[in-house]
């Protein structure tokens, strides 16, 4: 029986993303299994793993003083040789920065989980995104990790393909969806409140805006080197042509408390006569918090990709500027690419243009989203049926058959 699980990811409380997939991981898992596993979560933040989520869930420190340099420590190692089932979640699986164990998880699983597998813990990945993966040592070191893995869940066909374009021959892959996808967002009255302390207007519909400080830098395009003056200069042109016709509430939802400030500079650009702007930021919110608020607006502009899963997972129109491809590829599984603008075209007139046209289409986004996403919550369950075999008794052969269908 498998009863206890080493979650390997971004936990650092800083990402609402982060921690929805993380909410998402546990509560689908447990809700599976029919009971609460031991839940040990390697971080940087131990008091918000500790305070932020249900179940039997346990921080492990990978501060300095504990013997780690981020997740390269002792503890984590511990916790991975005393738990049944190592997992990798999140998007870690890239080789930017590749030997640099502060930025980049790769290539220190790539230590971790072998060491676990040699003392007969299982090992997974939960609905990972791959990517990018761009140097020969990152394409050998995926390649040879995957190949080792027991089980692969991957959350869209882009993330499968690039295993495949890099050799990995592991038969159990499958393609899901986003963990996050069935985590629940807070209820109306909470959002209500929220909103209601931010000054966002009531009963009238909301124009949701969403910004990453890492600006075009990991878009690949010509534009990766776009300055934060010249990023502002062209959002904020583009918005502002959007709301010359379209007078509308701005609310800046931020998912990661680094873009704080360079939304509070957006909406301060923003902000003239008649000009409705707020900022609702996780700085003091939760992921179900912000889950809630992203679910109250009628369309959704996002450069992070879980404020546009976060959102569109509860039907909220979205439109993308993705800063990664990992965002392009979230769009595409959900049959909306042409809902994104790339760096490459962007401009004050492109941008205005992309709000404009997702803000006429937004009731036939929403009804497409009611089409496409509750298949995506059925396939994000997927890793989750698949531990729920394995706690019950099944070989790993007969969890895969049966949970994979």
């Amino acid at each position: 029986m498998l009863n206890s699980v080493t979650l390997l990811g971004s936990s650092s409380g800083k990402n609402a993303g982060d921690a929805a997939l993380i909410a998402g991981i546990i509560e689908s898992t447990d809700s599976a299994c029919g009971k609460n596993l031991r839940w040990e979560i390697p971080t940087i933040k131990p008091s918000y793993i500790r305070n932020n989520y249900r179940g039997d869930v346990h921080p492990v420190s990978m501060l300095p003083w504990s013997l780690s340099l981020k997740m390269l420590g002792l503890p984590t190692v511990k916790s991975m040789l005393k738990t049944d089932l190592s997992l990798v979640f999140d998007a870690i699986l890239f080789d930017r920065s590749l030997w640099n164990p502060l930025f980049n998880y790769l290539s220190t699983i790539d230590i971790l989980l072998p060491m676990a597998a040699r003392k007969g813990r299982l090992t997974g990945y939960f609905n990972c995104g791959v990517g990018p993966i761009t140097t020969t040592r990152g394409k050998e070191m995926l390649r040879r990790l995957t190949d080792t893995i027991d089980f692969v869940t991957v959350r869209d066909e882009d993330s499968r393909a690039i295993l495949h374009d890099i050799g990995v021959t592991n038969p159990r892959i499958a393609i899901t969806a986003d963990a996050a996808i069935p985590m629940a967002p807070a209820n109306e009255e909470r959002v209500r409140q929220i909103l209601q302390s931010c000054n966002v207007p009531s009963d009238v519909e909301l124009l949701g805006l969403n910004v990453s400080r890492y600006l075009a830098s990991w878009s690949g395009t010509k534009a990766a080197a776009l300055s934060k003056t010249e990023f502002m200069t062209a959002y904020v042109a583009g918005v502002k042509r959007f709301l010359s016709v379209n007078n509308v509430p701005v609310v800046l939802v931020c998912t990661q408390v680094d873009d704080v400030s360079l939304s509070k500079e957006i909406a301060a650009a923003l902000t003239g006569p008649g000009v409705s702007v707020s900022v609702v930021d996780n700085t003091r919110l939760n992921h179900h918090d912000i889950k809630g608020v992203l679910k109250a607006m009628a369309l959704l502009c996002g450069m992070r990709l879980h404020a546009t899963i976060l959102a569109s997972s509860e039907l909220t129109p979205v439109l993308g500027l993705p800063h990664q491809p990992k965002v392009q590829h979230y769009f595409k599984s959900l049959g909306i690419s042409e809902r994104i603008l790339s760096f490459a075209d962007f401009s004050p007139a492109s941008f205005a243009a992309l709000l404009t046209r997702g803000w006429e289409e937004r009731a036939a986004q929403r009804a497409h989203l009611a089409r496409v996403i509750p298949a995506a919550r059925e396939r994000a369950m997927i890793p989750a049926r698949i531990i729920a075999e394995l706690h019950h008794g099944k070989s790993l052969d007969a969890a895969w058959s049966a949970a994979v269908y």
